[in-house]
């Protein structure tokens, strides 16, 4: 008899084409710009979402732990403190001026 940790299986995940990135995409050639913008907007979801993930491991830590949360998840406070700082949501207008400055 299989458990369903046994026969559980990943959920198909969408194949994404390889996209030139912003900078060095012809600003002519709109179709370009379009799947090259998607794909720097695309990027930036998943890095918030890593970081979401982040916050909800630390929420478990803390009540798991009880008063010694101080110490036992003091990784998991470092790693969302930068995530916070580092993996914001940015529209492909901030994230064009930026590579192509």
């Amino acid at each position: 008899m299989t458990t369903t940790a046994d026969s559980w299986e990943y959920p198909a995940h969408r194949k994404f084409d390889n996209v030139v990135p912003l900078s060095e995409v012809d600003p002519e050639d709109k179709a370009a710009v379009l799947r090259s913008r998607a794909l720097a907007v695309r990027e930036s979801w998943i890095k918030a979402m890593e970081g979401r993930i982040v916050q909800k491991e630390l929420k478990k830590c803390f009540r798991a732990e009880g008063v010694n949360h101080y110490e036992n998840c003091r990784h998991l406070v470092d790693l969302y403190m930068t995530s916070l700082k580092e993996k914001r949501v940015e529209g492909w207008k901030k994230i064009e001026k930026t590579e192509s400055a």
